[in-house]
This record gives C-alpha cells, structure tokens and sequence, in this order.
C-alpha cells in the first residue's frame, strides 16, 4: 500500500509535484553569485551579460567566455533592453554606466 497523501485542499503540508522538496537547492536572496537583486529586475545572468556589454565585448566574445551559445547570448540582450527601456547597445551601455552599475 501506498502511503504518500496526495496533494489536494488538505494536502497536509505537503508541497505540490511541482513544488519544493527537502532536499532540493533554494538560490539565496543574493543570486547564485552572492549578488543583490538588481534594481531594475535583471538576473544574475543579465548583469553578468550587461557587465560584458558595458565593457565592449561583443555578442561572440560573451558567448565564448560565459560557455554560452551566441543565440542565448542575443535572447539575454533582447531582454536586457525590454528591462531597461532602450533600443540598442549604446543606450543601453549609457544607462548602465549612469546608474553606476558598471563598477558592480
């Protein structure tokens, strides 16, 4: 016999399939790098992209040192730009360094 209860309006505590286990690995508040959430809703990823871009690299040169595939590296772009409100990397890398974050 089984003796799991299933998840239900009940549910006796217990999480969703989907949900945490014990066991699994909780990011802390910091981000995987120990970084505080950036203020205008990036990841920690997205930061570390931004910080590349900011520094003049190219989308290549990211791809190549994040050990990323250019495509991914062009999607973080993409949504970048959405977070940030701009339409290119020279605005973008305008903000940036205007809002003191290049130095992070």
């Amino acid at each position: 016999m089984d003796d799991r209860s299933a998840p239900g309006p009940g549910g006796g505590g217990r999480p969703a399939l989907n949900g945490s286990r014990a066991g699994d690995v909780q990011e802390s508040p910091g981000g995987p790098h120990g970084r505080a959430a950036d203020p205008h809703g990036l990841s920690a990823r997205e930061v570390e992209v931004m910080s590349l871009i900011a520094d003049g690299q190219t989308n290549g040169e990211i791809a190549a040192q994040l050990f990323l595939a250019e495509k991914t590296v062009k999607n973080h772009v993409r949504r970048i730009y959405s977070k940030l409100g701009v339409g290119s990397r020279p605005a973008a890398i305008a903000y940036w360094r205007d809002m003191g974050a290049a130095g992070e």
